[in-house]
């Protein structure tokens, strides 16, 4: 379905909207209401306060604003020595500020992702540019004012973007992006502008979620880490050349310091994987690899193996191979992989699906949990299931939310759909304002065993609604299925909620494309399905009639004080 976009400014989204619409197979295809073309208003603060109903009623997916012409006339004001002192320039940007607040709050009830769009002036400290001596502003400093208060305003509102074009334009060159015979005070786009049209098509995929993070990135050696082919050089005269190479390494080290997984499928002898990893090592000291598979199989094989190894869906991995031919293979065989050639590392670290929302202790030592993850397997091995886990030493705290764990719980919602009652994304600020809610428990669920620490795994949202308990969210990672954790939560919160005196829980099951296994664990733990409308299926447990699971027997039993530990208070 085509997203529908709402601009309500004045030309300087003329050209963009121009620019999309050339090619949607590009970038994406569109429709669109524009104030300026549709009833020739550039001020979007006036146009909202004459024609709000109208902007509603055509309820846009996202609604981008601008205060450029605004803007346009304060810079000039700068340049052209009219403004008469700090305290009026002062006034002034607390009235753009104002005005933006305003305006969110008039598109709130829409629900959707509000974005404010800045372009810079590259005109800029024309005078004192060297050293600053003027009692007032310069251009610079007030816009860097202006920035960091809209900035601001994107921490106070959840759905509030800005989108800050600086970086962009000075990437491509400010005389590539704007007309050149504008007056200063001026900043209108030259045609095309084709790397301003791709920072929208990251941004809409961005805010309305078209295209998933990725968790893996999956790199061939040969002629993409390195120069050269092994078979015909030998370890030992590989080149890295620092100025190709080198970076691609970095930009490696990078995306494993944000959390993403890294691995190696190479055609190659897998005798060399000792030699290789030696010779690696020197360039990528401190990152380690989820998988490293040296064979001659076809390369999406290997990475179907990784995939189901990892439990990670295809469309969250990304392969980056220079053979058009594996690449073409890859697309034909596993089409939900994100494919690239080896040319995507300078915009790697750019890109959106590549940055995670949050960086948190368990998303940074990430590869070091399936690394545990792959011992636990090999010890399973001549063991059955049972035995097994009970000589794992399990560790297991349900417990309410601490204020450190805050950005591990938003990070849990964000990422997990496989294991997700709700597929809810709520925000961090949200996650606080539910924190400190006296009818809302967040309960985090963390977890251990000899093998290593999983990290905080689980979260339950759960909200008092007189004599009804209702489970509002709750999900897991997927590194700790199959081994009860499921089982232990959803009997440590029945209990609570039996010692809080609640006749029954229900829980809201969102049917996702991948969460089919959470209805199976609510069943485990005798939910009944109750009622069913087109979206949800209600679960409920009588606490009155129906007898609450033991806790499954690998895991230590909690101590008398210790099933106090969800009770606290945050």
């Amino acid at each position: 379905m085509k997203p529908f976009l709402c601009f309500l400014g004045g030309c300087e989204f003329e050209y963009i909207i121009l620019g999309l619409k050339s090619n949607p197979q590009k970038y994406f295809d569109f429709d669109y209401f524009f104030s300026f073309e549709h009833r020739g208003q550039t001020n979007p603060y006036t146009f909202l306060a004459d024609h709000a109903k109208e902007v509603l009623d055509c309820k846009p997916d996202v609604v981008i604003l601008s205060q450029h012409d605004l803007m346009m006339g304060l810079i000039g004001g700068i340049q052209l020595n009219r403004v008469a002192s700090k305290e009026q320039q002062d006034q002034s940007l607390n009235g753009l500020i104002d005005q933006c607040e305003g305006m969110i709050i008039t598109l709130r009830q829409l629900n959707v992702p509000v974005i404010m769009q800045f372009f810079p002036w590259f005109r800029t400290n024309m005078l004192n540019r060297f050293k600053h001596t003027s009692p007032f502003y310069n251009e610079e400093q007030f816009m860097r004012k202006y920035v960091t208060a809209m900035e601001e305003l994107t921490v106070k509102y959840p759905n509030f973007y800005f989108l800050n074009l600086t970086n962009v334009c000075s990437m491509y060159g400010f005389r590539q992006t704007f007309k050149q015979t504008d007056a200063p005070w001026y900043s209108h786009i030259a045609f095309p502008a084709t790397h301003l049209a791709q920072e929208y098509t990251h941004l809409i995929n961005y805010v309305l979620r078209r295209i998933k993070k990725v968790k893996c990135v999956i790199v061939d050696l040969d002629n993409t880490m390195w120069k050269g082919v092994i078979r015909d050089v030998g370890v030992e005269n590989l080149e890295i050349r620092i100025d190709v190479e080198r970076f691609h390494w970095n930009v490696l080290a990078i995306l494993h310091a944000r959390g993403i997984l890294i691995g190696v499928i190479s055609k190659n002898d897998s005798y060399l994987e000792t030699d290789i990893k030696a010779f690696i090592k020197e360039h990528l000291a401190g990152t380690e690899f989820v998988c490293f598979k040296l064979n001659w199989k076809d390369k999406w094989e290997n990475l179907l193996e990784v995939q189901q190894q990892l439990n990670i869906g295809l469309d969250s991995i990304a392969f980056i191979d220079d053979s058009r031919f594996e690449r073409e293979q890859m697309k034909t065989m596993l089409p939900d992989v994100r494919v690239d050639d080896q040319h995507i590392f300078e915009q790697l670290l750019y890109l959106p699906e590549f940055q995670p929302e949050f960086i948190t202790n368990e998303s940074k030592t990430r590869t070091k949990f399936y690394v545990q993850e792959n011992h636990r397997k090999e010890d399973q091995s001549a063991l059955s299931r049972d035995e097994f886990l009970q000589q794992c030493q399990f560790k297991i705290n349900v417990e309410k939310i601490q204020p450190y764990q805050v950005d591990r719980v938003t990070e849990l919602i964000q990422r997990t759909n496989q294991l997700n009652t709700s597929i809810k994304r709520y925000t961090k600020n949200q996650i606080i304002f539910f924190s400190r809610n006296r009818n809302c428990d967040i309960f985090t669920v963390t977890v251990s065993d000899k093998f290593g620490d999983y990290g905080l795994v689980g979260v339950c949202i759960g909200f008092r609604k007189g004599n009804v308990y209702e489970i509002d969210t709750l999900l897991f990672s997927c590194r700790v299925m199959s081994r009860g954790v499921e089982d232990y939560t959803l009997t440590s919160v029945l209990n609570y909620a039996a010692r809080e005196n609640f006749d029954k829980v229900i829980l809201r099951f969102n049917k996702g494309p991948k969460n089919e296994q959470m209805r199976t664990i609510l069943s485990n733990n005798n939910f009944i399905e109750s009622a069913a409308d087109d979206d949800y299926l209600v679960y409920s447990f009588d606490l009155k009639q129906q007898q609450i699971k033991p806790f499954p027997k690998w895991f230590p039993p909690p101590q008398p004080d210790a099933e106090k530990v969800p009770m606290l208070s945050v």
